[in-house]
């Protein structure tokens, strides 16, 4: 008797181990498809950062436009002096960090996610997706030349977020790009005469 009623669950307690192993597997499969659907969301942004000129602004140079990979897309080094202003000229520094012109001058911003002086605080998704739309930063303040704002906001909400999954990706690297320069004044305006100090900005 003990036997027949063993026998009997037999079936059961299979159906049960079966029924788990396919939760199993259908977790591992749903997890899988996220990774990979990740991946490919941050290996489309690492080619749009590539084909889009991201570096030649926000990454600092090993030689000519060569871009420090080492340091990639930490902006402006403390090292780059701010080119010389010249009333109606544009002027760049030689690594094309820094950047003088009638709206003042404006520095490549820390693009990594260093949570003190990259993207790591300052932007979520969200955000950084509203600033390549209205070419407005978090706080308020536009976003300076030479930032080809007028490209970015063509491209579709799919590359913006993977560009910014990228972004999320890479080495973080703390690097203050305004160190070494006047303080910030009236940022976001137009340059002020020449007998004062220039508005500057940080590109996003």
């Amino acid at each position: 008797m003990d036997r027949h009623i063993s026998n009997r669950r037999h079936p059961a307690r299979s159906s049960a181990t079966l029924i788990v192993a396919a939760t199993v597997l259908c977790v591992s499969w749903e997890s899988a498809a996220q990774q990979a659907s990740g991946n490919a969301a941050v290996e489309r942004g690492r080619y749009l950062v590539r084909i889009t000129g991201c570096h030649d602004c926000h990454s600092p140079k090993v030689e000519g436009m060569t871009p420090d990979l080492s340091r990639a897309l930490s902006g402006r080094p403390a090292t780059t002096p701010l080119p010389s202003a010249t009333q109606g000229e544009v002027h760049a520094s030689l690594d094309l960090t820094a950047w003088t012109g009638p709206w003042g001058y404006s520095v490549a911003s820390n693009l990594t996610p260093d949570p003190a002086t990259g993207i790591g605080n300052r932007y979520t998704e969200a955000t950084f997706i509203a600033t390549m739309r209205t070419g407005k930063k978090p706080n308020g303040t536009p976003v300076m030349p030479p930032m080809p704002s007028e490209v970015y906001q063509n491209m579709t909400d799919e590359d913006l977020r993977a560009i910014f999954a990228y972004l999320r990706t890479i080495k973080p690297i703390r690097n203050p790009v305004l160190a070494g320069l006047p303080p910030p004044a009236n940022a976001g305006q137009k340059a002020a005469p020449e007998t004062q100090k220039p508005a500057s900005t940080q590109k996003p």
